[in-house]
């Protein structure tokens, strides 16, 4: 048996594998934490490591890699063998103390509280197909002590719920790995909530829990294979409750643990959590909550009435599949603009720019739409006619490589590119935005809605809270209505899981609302096709 050594940098991480052995699986063994949204197919080349030292064979990353890249040591990870001992640098390891969460705390929570002895504590948590999120209660006082936030550690296995049931599916012992995972990932929520608090874990006797369809299942060790096929079943609809002990969470072993109910399809406890929060069971007037993630949810609501979906958005508005595309930590841009017919940009952390969020690309094919450096279907360059409204410098950003065009967003004082997106990347966007818009569209078609007739617009999540409206509206991903009609309601499904953890009264709420909830299967919906190849192109409407 032939085996080598691989070092990994910065971390020093230091690991002997036998030969053949894929660096990502090296990475992995040696603990370190990686973000690989295709899972290991070779088609997201966010597993991008450098390779200082020892012989790697380039050929394997040669469909996503440039020349360039591969003649200086870049290889992907997921696909590369080890055949020789290296010394190999990881740039990106995925941020696990900062994960794209709007973590608020003191939120004041209107409610009749369930009544508790001094000393006990609860955790709400909003479990997320790639984030989690965790508040710790104090519930005898009723008082918000801390919120903390952490990457799921399921997207080991991929970026979205149909890669995790997929490989499930595949190996039925995937489904103990991934359960394990995802309680991994609360019990670091749990023991961050508390030695930043100095509370004892075993204070804590209560844990809601909010999340999709998928997610919640795996969390409680039940086989999400039906969610792969129609009619896209859940396994359960009530609400699901057991004990701390039974999943392994460190709390009080006999903590009762409550998971939300479901609606259907992939609308799961995290939709149902939104419209408790929203109290979205006594709205008159016609109002849209959208959450906008890689399981984007639609809900519409009126008068008693409320119809929701899910739309297969895809991990694009969080960074992922995107070429440059990474999360709103240090290094992200985050935002552009014009100024004087110069190209702005702000970049998180004020260091030099290393990749672009979900908000700076919304920002970017916003701009280059207004400017006609890109058409209403997609295509990136400069069209024959003139666009005048492109300054010179604007146009210099554009340039030809050998996978297509691209847009530098940021540059070196040279001129070579920083950051940028590509071709692909605006069909990345597109997909999503493509998918989020024809969902909205079928619900209001379904109700007799216009747009022009909603009374508001709520965008929920940790995504949506970032978006400029104006540009979101001017691609095509919002409905054209007047900015005021548009609220950023932040992380409605931690604020329902909190609320359900201070009133067990609140359940009730929430199976009724899940019992008038109508979930609309879009693919079936007549039209649905034409929606989303119409909402695809991208423009304001």
């Amino acid at each position: 048996m032939i085996t080598h050594n691989i070092r990994f940098l910065p971390s020093q991480a230091l690991i002997r594998v036998q030969e053949g052995t894929t660096l990502l699986e090296a990475a992995r063994s040696a603990g370190l934490l990686l973000e690989t949204p295709c899972n290991g197919a070779g088609t997201c080349a966010k597993c991008r490591m450098h390779v200082l030292a020892g012989h790697s064979d380039p050929r394997a990353s040669e469909h996503r890699l440039t020349r360039d890249e591969l003649a200086t040591g870049w290889r992907l990870a997921c696909k590369t063998l080890v055949t020789d001992s290296l010394e190999v640098e990881l740039p990106s390891l995925v941020p696990e103390k900062a994960a794209h969460v709007i973590l608020t705390e003191g939120d004041s929570i209107d409610i009749e509280r369930d009544t508790y002895p001094c000393g006990s504590y609860g955790v709400a948590f909003d479990l997320g197909t790639t984030t989690v999120a965790g508040s710790l209660y104090d519930l005898h006082t009723g008082i918000e002590c801390a919120v903390r936030g952490t990457m799921n550690r399921q997207s080991l296995l991929g970026d979205d719920v149909i890669s995790r049931i997929g490989a499930i599916r595949t190996d039925p012992t995937q489904l103990e790995r991934l359960q394990h995972l995802v309680v991994e990932s609360l019990n670091e929520v749990i023991d961050s909530l508390c030695a930043g608090t100095g509370h004892v874990e075993t204070t804590i006797c209560r844990v809601t829990c909010a999340g999709n369809t998928t997610m919640q299942q795996i969390l409680l060790g039940i086989d999400p294979s039906g969610l792969g096929e129609k009619p896209f079943a859940p396994a359960f609809l009530t609400a699901q409750q057991t004990k701390a002990k039974d999943l392994d969470l460190n709390v009080n072993p006999e903590a009762e643990v409550i998971v939300f109910p479901q609606i259907g399809g992939f609308v799961g406890g995290d939709t149902v959590a939104g419209l408790l929060a929203m109290h979205a069971d006594v709205f008159d007037k016609p109002t849209l909550l959208v959450d906008i993630g890689t399981n984007g949810e639609i809900a519409l609501f009126s008068n008693g009435r409320i119809l929701t979906a899910s739309t297969a958005a895809g991990p694009a508005f969080e960074g992922a599949r995107i070429r440059q595309g990474m999360r709103a930590v240090t290094g992200a841009i985050d935002r552009l603009w014009l100024h004087q017919g110069e190209l702005c940009c702000h970049v998180i952390g004020g260091v030099r720019p290393s990749g672009l969020c979900g908000s700076a690309l919304i920002d970017a094919i916003a701009l280059l739409l207004r400017v006609g450096l890109l058409d209403e279907m997609g295509v990136l360059g400069v069209p024959d006619s003139e666009t005048p409204q492109a300054s010179p410098q604007l146009r210099d950003h554009l340039c030809e490589t050998e996978n297509g065009a691209s847009f530098a967003l940021a540059r070196q004082p040279d001129g070579t590119p920083l950051v940028s997106i590509t071709q692909q990347d605006v069909r990345e966007l597109q997909l999503a935005s493509g998918a989020l818009r024809s969902g909205i569209d079928t619900l209001l078609k379904k109700a007799g809605i216009a747009a022009s007739g909603l009374d508001s617009i709520l965008l929920a999540g940790g995504f949506g809270n970032y978006i400029r409206c104006e540009n979101a509206m001017e691609i095509g991903l919002l409905p054209h209505v007047p900015l005021k009609r548009i609220r950023f309601v932040g992380n409605t499904s931690l604020t329902g899981a909190k609320r359900l953890l201070l009133s067990k009264a609140e359940l009730v709420r929430a199976e009724r609302i899940r019992e008038i909830a109508e979930h609309v299967e879009l693919a079936s919906e007549p039209g649905f096709t034409d929606a989303f190849m119409d909402a695809m192109v991208l423009g304001p409407r």
